[in-house]
């Protein structure tokens, strides 16, 4: 294997090959309560690992799924306790009046089950997802039934590509570091303008605080 992606690869495979599948679990668990660790890194691994028989392929699909559910709820409950309060300290400063968010908030419990369902194919909001729904007050049952379905989809989905491909992805991921920058060139354009015009639209017309009820609470 050649290159900087390449070496990066064979370490972590090592990595993960001499600690098995906790390693996995742990660092999707870490990665999705909300910091920036390499869980989908690990998972791909992990993948490519089983397709070589040195893991179980069941092992490593449920460490990942089990891993995301629970740093998810992590998020979850960091939200629940403390991100009402960062988005009004903070949200203020960026130009957001408090009645503006409790809309935003109210308009993420309408369309929030997609977002937790697919969050975790989409970089930073897989890290942020749920903290943002438990700062919106979304109903755990609610929240955990979609996270459940969510962590069982992007598990099969990495962990069985990179199963079926096996040694491709090695082929691939080693070819060539100019790949890898167009790719994060066009996620980086993609994510700007979903920020812009999240903000732009955050920041119309605000209502009055009092004409907004507030989040419903969670429902345990």
């Amino acid at each position: 294997m050649q290159g900087v992606t390449g070496r990066m690869l064979e370490a972590i495979m090592g990595f993960v090959a001499d600690y098995g599948v906790v390693v996995v679990c742990l660092s999707i668990l870490v990665e999705s309560s909300g910091l920036p660790v390499p869980g989908e890194s690990m998972l791909v691994a992990a993948g490519v690992l089983a397709s070589q028989g040195r893991l179980d392929f069941w092992q490593v699909f449920l460490a990942a799924t089990l891993g995301g559910i629970a740093g998810d709820n992590v998020g979850y409950l960091l939200g629940r306790r403390y991100g009402r309060r960062f988005v009004y300290k903070y949200g203020i400063k960026a130009g957001l009046p408090k009645a503006r968010i409790a809309e935003l908030e109210r308009r993420f419990l309408e369309r929030g089950p997609p977002i937790v369902l697919f969050a975790r194919f989409i970089f930073i909001l897989r890290q942020l997802c749920g903290f943002l729904a438990g700062t919106a007050h979304m109903p755990w049952w609610r929240f955990s039934f979609y996270n459940v379905l969510g962590a069982a989809l992007w598990s099969g989905a990495y962990a069985g590509g990179a199963y079926l491909l096996g040694a491709a992805v090695e082929r691939y991921l080693a070819a060539s570091h100019w790949v890898f920058a167009g790719v994060a060139a066009i996620f980086v354009v993609a994510l700007s303008t979903t920020i812009w015009k999240f903000l732009r639209e955050a920041r119309g017309a605000p209502k009055e605080e009092d004409d907004l009820p507030p989040p419903p609470p969670i429902v345990p």
